[in-house]
């Protein structure tokens, strides 16, 4: 029996080391349930650590492992075309079954990617800063340096969930499970 199912709907939740509340997106539904779990959103109420609301506009789908120190967000335009990949480097994910809540821990540094792969590395200074700051530990040190080297990899070979045909399929998938059919389960 799984933990959760398909149509289930779960908050994902975002700390930074080592537990410190970052962000909550409140609601997510399933599109599937293994690994990677994928979770889909459109315009999602989110609160900040500061106690701070707003709504993320447009459609999200998330891609999150248990085993890769990185999770990416599909973001796609009101036409359904994929705008942008935003990846988070970041711990494999962690599931609350009983609360319906996916939990990770964001370890700073993003990559933002264009449909056509192109690439961009963000934050990384702040987390030059917050390894110092919060005395990451070595081997999250060692994780996160090959997850960056991972994704960079992950991209150059187009490997999922950056190939092309990747994000057209999760987008019809969250599609079928909001018109209420099952066929791409």
């Amino acid at each position: 029996m799984k933990l959760i199912n398909r149509g289930d709907v779960l908050q994902i939740r975002s700390l930074k080391y080592p537990d410190r509340f970052h962000r909550l997106w409140k609601e997510s539904v399933v599109l599937q349930n293994d690994d990677p779990l994928i979770a889909a959103n459109y315009n999602v109420e989110v609160l900040e650590n500061g106690g701070e609301k707003w709504f993320f506009q447009g459609l999200a789908i998330c891609v999150f492992s248990r085993h890769e120190w990185f999770n990416t967000i599909m973001l796609y335009d009101e036409q359904g075309n994929l705008n942008r990949y935003y990846c988070n480097i970041a711990s494999p994910y962690q599931l609350d079954p009983v609360k319906k809540q996916l939990t990770y821990i964001d370890y700073d540094i993003d990559f933002v990617v264009d449909p056509t792969l192109q690439y961009r590395l963000a934050d990384v200074e702040e987390y030059v800063q917050n390894r110092v700051r919060f005395s990451y530990p070595e081997m999250v040190l060692i994780e996160v340096g090959q997850a960056v080297e991972a994704l960079k990899m992950k991209i150059e070979l187009k490997e999922p969930p950056f190939h092309p045909d990747f994000a057209k399929y999760w987008y019809k998938s969250y599609l079928s499970l909001k018109r209420g059919d099952e066929l791409m389960e």
